[in-house]
């Protein structure tokens, strides 16, 4: 640069963003949006995401979801196993948040090998990402994934505190622990494990259908507990003698 035009190029860092620099939707989500998918035990409670980016654009007009490309100029990032998107949001004013990754993964959150990835696996992956991200950026929503109450009574009201603590059951917490897309997963299982029994009471080939449908799941030890809570009592019952009759079956066969 010769001594005429001096070099007057900012050589510092930009500021980086804090999260007052982003809107605050704490609190935005309201009952009356939740909906639910199944009946009585069977039913989860959730957002559509249409509803939710709606939310974002009526409280936090000028924001919208941006998928982060990748090195290979695509928008599906490689994991060690699998793959992901990087979503932010960026302002109509040019400003961006940081990036959230969200995973690609099947039914029962687990990853899908990278070269089994479809585009209605990236199309699902975006909007449950952009849903995760705008709660994790803007709060929009925490409360759902949170499980906490929402504004005009969505939770049930809390019971008054007992001065002898009630017996804890083995499966206590184990559904509430479990995400929303999990139970999703869980509850369409117990629908249909439901559908096997067609009387009040059950018979042995009704249970053993149903329990030669729930080994072929291949569900994880958390699954099946949480799976569990969701089943009427007889059927329950029926599924534990039906386990014993396979069992037997298989030791008489080995034998």
């Amino acid at each position: 640069m010769s001594d005429d035009f001096p070099d007057v190029t900012d050589h510092r860092e930009p500021d980086l963003p804090t999260w007052q620099d982003f809107p605050n939707l704490a609190g935005v989500a309201t009952a009356d949006l939740v909906e639910k998918i199944g009946t009585g035990k069977f039913s989860a409670s959730y957002i559509n995401w249409s509803r939710t980016l709606h939310l974002l654009r009526t409280h936090a007009p000028g924001w919208l979801p941006e998928l982060v490309t990748a090195p290979d100029g695509g928008i599906l990032h490689r994991a060690p196993a699998g793959g992901f998107l990087l979503i932010r949001f960026r302002h109509a004013d040019g400003r961006v948040t940081p990036e959230v990754p969200q995973a690609v993964m099947d039914h029962r959150n687990a990853a899908i090998p990278f070269d089994k990835i479809s585009a209605r696996d990236i199309t699902d992956t975006h909007r449950r990402g952009a849903c995760m991200a705008a709660a994790l950026t803007f709060g929009l929503a925490y409360e759902l994934w949170a499980k906490m109450p929402l504004e005009s009574g969505y939770a049930a009201a809390q019971e008054q505190p007992q001065s002898v603590a009630p017996p804890v059951s083995p499966t206590a917490g184990v559904w509430d622990a479990m995400d929303e897309e999990s139970q999703e997963f869980l509850l369409k299982i117990a629908a249909t494990v439901g559908q096997f029994f067609e009387g009040d009471k059950p018979t042995d080939q009704e249970a053993d259908d149903a329990h030669r449908y729930l080994s072929e799941q291949v569900l994880t030890t958390e699954e099946k507990v949480a799976l569990w809570t969701r089943l009427d009592s007889k059927v329950r019952s029926a599924l534990k003698r039906a386990d014993e009759r396979a069992k037997a079956s298989e030791q008489k066969e080995a034998a």
